[in-house]
């Protein structure tokens, strides 16, 4: 079996989107806040999880960004799919 040793590997030690507290926290801020308050509260979220990723050694960028992407997906599918739905066609 060969290997491809010229690609360098990184561990993600415990991703974002299955850290299920995270995620609960976030929808649980995100659902309360609305306008300015919640972008500057993701804003917030998404740069310390940049810092604590970083801190613990993970430090390529194509890494942390998909990391963020998925932690989005599932935080912003859970808010969807918790919102009141709209009878009707949007105008």
């Amino acid at each position: 079996m060969e290997q491809n040793r010229d690609k360098a590997a990184s561990i993600v030690p415990f991703p974002l989107h299955r850290n299920v507290r995270l995620v609960r926290e976030t929808i649980g801020i995100l659902e309360k806040r609305r306008g300015a308050a919640a972008d500057r509260f993701w804003r917030s979220t998404v740069r310390q999880q940049i810092g604590r990723m970083q801190v613990c050694g993970l430090h390529d960028r194509n890494v942390i960004n998909d990391q963020i992407e998925k932690f989005a997906l599932v935080v912003f599918d859970a808010l969807r799919s918790s919102a009141p739905q709209q009878d009707g066609d949007a105008a």
